[in-house]
């Protein structure tokens, strides 16, 4: 399944480590409602697969 969330609008890291835990992309959207809050989605950066230069795979 495709669907476009649209541009990551921040990303949240550990300040202990620098490691990035999770990316935050803009919310209304039924599919990943496990991950919503308010209007924003926050997909842990344990189900991103894939970075490329204008698209980012994740597992739901």
């Amino acid at each position: 399944m495709e669907k476009d969330f649209g541009l990551v609008q921040d990303v949240c890291a550990d300040l202990g480590t620098g490691k990035i835990t999770s990316i935050i992309v803009p919310g209304n959207n039924k599919v990943l409602n496990i991950f919503s809050s308010n209007n924003e989605i926050v997909i842990p950066w344990e189900n991103i697969k894939c970075i490329g230069d204008d698209l980012i795979l994740i597992e739901i």
